[in-house]
C-alpha cells in the first residue's frame, strides 16, 4: 500500500484526514529556538511524522551549517515523540557520511533523499543504484522538475527495478502522474499537500484531490491508465467525470491530466511514448485543445484506426490504446443532440471543436457561416464543408456556437466574449440559440450577455457531459473487445 504523507511547513494540523502519514519541515528553525520549538512540531500531530530540513540547494528554506542540522535532528529524536523518519539529503552524506553516526536514531528509520529542483539529471539511473547500495537507509527518495510527461516513465521504470523501499517522484505541472500513479508501481508514499495550507513542492496534488478525484486508494499494478491530452489541462473537469464513472462501473482504471505543450513534435513524442509503454497500461485519452487535429494526423502516422465521421471533421477528440490505436470523435454527436432545429448557424472558430460542430450542423441540414479569427482559415473551413464564410453572411442567423476558447477561465482572455470580437455588428435576439462549447465557468461572458437578452442558451457542461459519456461507453467497449 502507498501512504499518503502530508506535507507542512512548521506545525501541523493537530487532525489531518485522510493522511497516513505527516512530514514536517523544520527548514526554518532557528538555532535559538530549537529546544522549544522542535518538540512542540512534533507532539502536534496524533499521526507517524517524517522530520525534513530541506536545504535551499534542494528545493527548502534551510541555509544553516552542519551543527545547526544536527542540533534540529538532535531535538527531534530526542523528544518525547520522536519521529518514525527523518529525512537526510544524499549530497550531504556523501560528502560528510559519518553524521549519521552521531545521530541517536533508535528505532527511527533513515530517508536518504536527492531533489534537482531544475531538470532531469543525465545520471539519475546511475545516482539511484548508488543510493540503493548504501547500508542502513530504510527508504530511498528521489524527485525531480519533469521536463515532460516523459520524465515521469524513468520515474515508473525506478521504482519497478528498486531494491528496496523507493520513493519516486517528479515535480512541475508535468509530474502530477507520478504521484498519481506512485500506487501503481509500487512507490512507498506521495506526498500531498494539507487543504488549505502552502505546498511544499511545485506540482502536489491535495490530499482531497487525491482521494476524491483520483480514487488513489483503488489504484494497483493491474490499473488502467487513462487521461486528459491538451496543452492547458490542469484544472479539467475530465478527471472528476472519468474516474467517478470508471468507479461506479467497477473497472479498475484511473484517469489522470496529460499536459502536453502545442505543438506537433510534442504531441508525436509524447504520446507515442505513453501509448507504447507496455508497463504503464495506457488504454486511451480525451483530446482537447490544442491537439485534436494533430492528433488525427499521429493516428494514420501510427497505423491505427479512424472512424469514418472523424476522418470527415478532421479532427479526433478520443482515443482508445489497445493493439493498436483507435480514434473517434465524440463531440459532433454531442452538439447535434443539444441543437434544436437550427435553420442557419453561425461557428465561431476554426480549430478541432468548429469542425466538430459544422459537421453536426450539416448532418441536421443546416446553412453554414464560419468566422474565424484568420479569414484564410475561414475561407479554407468554407471550401471543403462546401459552406458561408466571413461577416457579410451572417444574415438571418438562429442560432450560434463558439468553438474559441475565448472566456474560458483558464485561458489567455477569460472575459472575452468570442462574439463580440468576431462579429460585433451582431444584434442578440431573444429567438436565437446561443450555445458555448467552453465549460469553465458554466457561464461564459458569452452565455451572460445571451441571456440577458432573452435567447436560448446551451452550455459546454451540457456538451461536457454527453460527449465524455459516449467516451465512457467506447472506452468499455474497447476494453471487452
Amino acid at each position: 500500500m502507498t501512504l499518503i504523507v502530508a506535507s507542512v511547513h512548521g506545525k501541523p494540523p493537530k487532525t489531518v484526514t485522510g493522511a497516513d502519514m505527516i512530514e514536517i519541515r523544520a527548514d526554518d528553525v532557528k538555532l535559538d529556538e530549537i529546544n522549544n520549538v522542535v518538540p512542540s512540531l512534533l507532539e502536534a500531530t496524533t499521526l507517524p511524522t517524517i522530520f525534513t530540513i530541506r536545504s535551499v540547494q534542494e528545493g527548502g528554506n534551510f541555509s544553516g551549517d552542519d551543527a545547526h542540522w544536527l542540533a534540529i535532528l538532535h531535538a527531534a529524536l530526542t523528544s518525547s515523540k520522536p519521529p518514525m523518519y527523518v529525512d537526510i539529503e544524499y549530497e550531504l552524506f556523501a560528502k560528510q557520511p559519518w553524521l549519521i553516526d552521531e545521530l541517536p536514531l533508535g528505532e527511527c528509520g533513515v530517508i536518504l533523499s536527492w531533489h534537482d529542483t531544475l531538470s532531469r539529471p543525465s545520471d539519475l539511473f546511475q545516482k539511484a543504484a548508488l543510493m540503493q547500495d548504501i547500508p542502513g537507509i530504510s527508504i530511498v527518495k528521489m524527485a525531480w522538475r519533469a521536463r515532460s510527461l516523459r520524465d515521469n516513465l524513468d520515474a515508473f521504470e525506478l521504482l519497478q527495478g528498486r531494491q528496496q523501499p523507493m520513493i519516486v517522484l517528479c515535480m512541475g505541472p508535468y509530474g502530477l502522474m507520478s504521484r498519481i500513479l506512485a500506487p501503481k508501481f509500487g512507490g512507498f508514499a506521495t506526498f500531498a499537500t494539507i487543504d488549505g495550507h502552502e505546498a511544499t513542492a511545485d506540482g502536489q496534488p491535495t490530499i482531497n484531490e487525491l482521494r476524491s478525484k483520483y480514487n488513489f486508494n483503488s489504484i494497483n499494478a493491474e490499473s488502467k491508465v487513462y487521461g486528459v491530452i491538451g496543452d492547458n489541462v490542469e484544472l479539467s473537469a475530465s478527471p472528476q467525470f472519468h474516474n467517478a464513472a470508471f468507479a461506479a462501473a467497477g473497472t479498475n482504471a484511473v484517469y489522470v491530466p496529460l499536459p502536453i505543450p502545442n505543438g506537433w513534435e510534442h504531441l508525436k513524442a509524447t504520446a507515442l511514448c505513453l501509448t507504447h509503454d507496455e508497463r504503464l497500461d495506457f488504454a486511451g485519452a480525451s483530446i482537447t485543445i490544442p491537439h485534436k487535429e494533430n492528433m488525427l494526423k499521429l493516428v494514420q502516422e501510427d497505423q491505427g484506426i479512424i472512424e469514418q465521421e472523424s476522418k470527415m471533421i478532421g479532427a479526433v477528440n478520443t482515443i482508445s490504446s489497445s493493439t493498436k490505436l483507435i480514434a473517434i470523435n465524440t463531440d459532433a454527436t454531442a452538439i447535434a443532440t443539444l441543437l434544436q432545429s437550427p435553420k442557419r448557424i453561425l461557428v465561431l472558430g476554426g480549430g478541432g471543436v468548429a469542425r466538430a460542430a459544422i459537421t453536426a450542423a450539416i448532418s441536421l441540414r443546416a446553412e453554414v457561416v464560419i468566422v474565424t479569427r484568420r479569414s484564410d482559415q475561414a475561407m479554407k473551413l468554407a471550401k471543403e464543408f462546401k459552406c458561408q464564410h466571413g461577416i457579410d453572411a451572417c444574415v438571418n442567423i438562429d442560432t450560434v456556437i463558439n468553438c474559441t476558447p475565448v472566456g474560458m477561465a483558464t485561458g489567455e482572455d477569460a472575459s472575452g466574449d468570442p462574439l463580440t470580437t468576431l462579429v460585433p455588428t451582431m444584434r442578440l435576439l431573444p429567438e436565437m440559440t446561443i450555445f458555448d462549447t467552453v465549460y469553465m465557468p458554466e457561464e461564459t461572458p458569452l452565455l451572460k450577455r445571451a441571456i440577458e437578452h432573452g435567447c436560448n442558451v446551451i452550455t459546454g457542461s451540457e456538451m461536457f457531459r454527453k460527449q465524455a459519456a459516449t467516451q465512457q461507453q467506447f472506452w468499455a467497449t474497447e476494453s471487452a473487445s
